[in-house]
């Protein structure tokens, strides 16, 4: 059939993926278009926030400082089914600048707000393009990113380096 899963692609950057006023940590995700300006994310087929993404049609990408991971990643142990995400874990949301319905955190660095279309295909994650809407950041998004090393791993940035040729 085909190989094995393993994980000996990461780390992978974190990102926090909102959707209407729930939101979920998210790894697997990568820009796939500078004009128009797209992502691809992929999402568990069992989980909550999928089902809000087919209803909405929008979300938002959004990046936290290393500061934030405690929050960030216990999200993933949430169902927004069950619980108000931000409400039990104290996050502030704010309304998203170019989306109907979608609220995202007050404290991110970075925020890709998206219209999505689902891609079809097999596996046990759905496929996503979002279209960025709207677009806005910082350089700290850079600084101290939250990279998921795999499992329950988690890592930041301690050395930098520019090539000059």
């Amino acid at each position: 059939m085909g190989a094995r899963y393993t994980a000996h692609f990461y780390p992978m950057r974190l990102a926090l993926l909102a959707v209407g006023e729930n939101f979920i940590p998210m790894a697997w995700w990568t820009p796939v278009s500078k004009d128009p300006f797209r992502f691809l994310l992929a999402v568990d087929r069992k989980n909550h926030t999928l089902s809000l993404l087919r209803e909405l049609g929008e979300g938002a990408l959004c990046f936290l400082p290393w500061e934030a991971r405690a929050w960030v990643v216990r999200a993933g142990y949430l169902s927004g089914r069950r619980v108000r995400k931000a409400e039990r874990l104290g996050v502030a949301l704010r309304p998203a600048q170019a989306l109907a319905r979608t609220r995202v955190p007050e404290g991110a660095l970075a925020v890709f707000e998206l219209k999505v279309a689902e891609w079809p295909t097999d596996g046990d994650h759905a496929l996503f393009l979002g279209d960025v809407v709207h677009a806005e950041g910082s350089p700290e998004a850079k600084r101290r990113p939250i990279l998921f090393l795999g499992f329950r791993d988690f890592a930041t940035l301690g050395e930098t380096w520019r090539f000059r040729p």
